[in-house]
């Protein structure tokens, strides 16, 4: 059976930013915890694997708002879907 492509609503250019980044995660510990307790973890500063992690977290983001502001100026303003 085939698997389904799960994008999760993300748009062409927020997929290939995560499909070009490195599979970082955050340590077995704290892979399934809630949003606050790995908050906390973070906090703590004491674990590299997730303080990396978060930083991948950051700099993927500031990439998809980059190429999102990109496309719209190079669009004329209309969406990224337009093209």
């Amino acid at each position: 059976m085939p698997r389904k492509k799960r994008n999760h609503g993300l748009s062409q250019e927020q997929l290939v930013v995560l499909q070009s980044s490195p599979n970082l995660k955050p340590c077995r510990k704290f892979r399934k915890a809630t949003a606050a307790r790995f908050v906390e973890h973070l906090n703590e500063g004491k674990c590299e694997q997730c303080l990396a992690f978060f930083r991948m977290l950051d700099k993927e983001q500031q990439m998809m708002q980059f190429l999102q502001q990109t496309l719209q100026v190079v669009a004329g303003g209309r969406g990224c879907g337009d093209l």
